[in-house]
């Protein structure tokens, strides 16, 4: 029993470590956004991992989206890592849900911007939106 514990206790301290290399290695988790304006202005930034339970979380093409006063439509993931989708309001700020939690992009967008959100490697994208409600 003991040589059990000690094979299990080297096999956890191995994959530790593993991961502990990969990420110094330069693999970002952080989730990355490219938004392209209909002038053709590009922005790209990041947005890291969030713990937030005070989000009011509007999902691409929800019925609440008028209410809301943004339009978000044409959303979609590809499967892998990216959702696409299309917004269009004031001023709004969008998020990515990743099977590793929701990254919030803190930039505020005005207009109608189209958005590639893209989750950290080693995760999929399961949807994305606008989200409102930050203090």
């Amino acid at each position: 029993m003991r040589n059990v514990a000690a094979t299990l206790a080297i096999a956890v301290t191995a994959l530790a470590g593993a991961s502990v290399t990969a990420d110094a290695a330069g693999a970002s988790s952080d989730a990355q956004a490219q938004a392209t304006n209909v002038d053709g202005r590009t922005i790209q930034e990041s947005a890291p991992l969030e713990h937030s339970l005070f989000d009011f979380v509007q999902p691409a093409s929800s019925p609440e989206e008028s209410e809301l006063g943004v339009a978000c439509f044409n959303g979609r993931t590809d499967g892998n890592r990216n959702v696409y989708l299309t917004c269009d309001s004031h001023t709004y700020p969008v998020y990515v849900d990743c099977t590793d939690g929701r990254h919030e992009f803190r930039r505020s967008y005005t207009g109608r911007w189209d958005f590639r959100l893209t989750c950290p490697e080693g995760t999929r994208a399961v949807s994305g939106g606008s989200w409102f409600g930050h203090a």
